[in-house]
């Protein structure tokens, strides 16, 4: 009796431990060759809480011949994104400013709540 008492307390403590491990979300640093040098801090981007309230193709897209969202293959920004203008006009920068600034103010505008929209705000020293 004693030693299932000693186990079920050592699972409890396990279970309790190792709980906010579980929890955490998968954070993705937005860093590329692409940005060249940084003027601020790296962004920490939480990856998984993003997949759970939008589609991918939000973020990963590909446009047709009539600029419709055709979704994409879920690749890297920078592979489009580059500071060759003749590749493609929008920067990796302008691509992720543009794309996260619009979806947070949709968003705070819809369901009234603050979203990160300031420099500091990502970009979290």
């Amino acid at each position: 009796m004693k030693y299932i008492i000693l186990n079920m307390i050592m699972l409890i403590v396990f279970l309790f431990i190792s709980l906010p491990v579980f929890s955490q979300d998968e954070m993705v640093l937005i860093n590329s060759d692409e940005f060249g040098n940084h003027e601020r801090p790296i962004v920490q981007f939480p990856h998984l809480k993003h997949e759970e309230v939008i589609d991918c193709s939000d973020c990963h897209h590909e446009y047709d011949e009539f600029g419709d969202n055709i979704g994409g293959d879920g690749g890297y920004c920078s592979e489009c994104h580059t500071q060759e203008p003749d590749l493609n006009p929008v920067s990796l920068v302008e691509a992720f400013h543009i794309q996260c600034k619009i979806c947070h103010a949709k968003i705070a505008k819809i369901e009234k709540r603050v979203m990160p929209q300031m420099c500091g705000q990502c970009h979290i020293k």
